[in-house]
């Protein structure tokens, strides 16, 4: 994956002209954000091929007898159902965008997406699952 990682950032570095500026590569990616969720929602409310049904996470009164599993398994994606070909396309296309700009940036500031996931790896694999993200 890190090979990958540094490919896919030496491929945005040869292809990125237009969009250069640190302005303009953190507008893009607030703007692929934008357009991913706006793909979420309209899977649901477009298309309805799933159906978001949010509610309040069941989170017990006293957590102190509950292990981080039991914790785990009460709460909800609040997401019924599979996202249809087309829909899967959209947000995908999306992700991907997001995934181009981000390696903008991180090439802006001279720094590596792989280098960033192995150390967000290590902070939450210190932590586990009592870093509660």
């Amino acid at each position: 994956m890190q090979n990958e990682l540094n490919a896919f950032q030496t491929f945005i570095d040869d292809i990125l002209i237009r969009n250069k500026s640190i302005l303009d590569q953190t507008t893009k990616l607030q703007d692929a954000c934008t357009h991913l969720c706006r793909n979420i929602s309209k899977s649901a409310t477009t298309c309805g091929c799933i159906s978001i049904n949010a509610h309040k996470q069941p989170y017990p009164p006293s957590t102190s007898e509950l292990s981080m599993d039991d914790l785990k398994s009460l709460m909800s994606t609040h997401i019924d159902g599979t996202l249809c070909p087309n829909c899967q396309e959209l947000i995908e296309k999306e992700m991907g965008r997001v995934l181009f700009y981000l390696g903008a940036i991180a090439n802006t500031m001279d720094l590596s997406l792989s280098e960033i996931l192995e150390h967000e790896k290590k902070r939450t694999e210190l932590l586990g699952k009592f870093s509660l993200r």
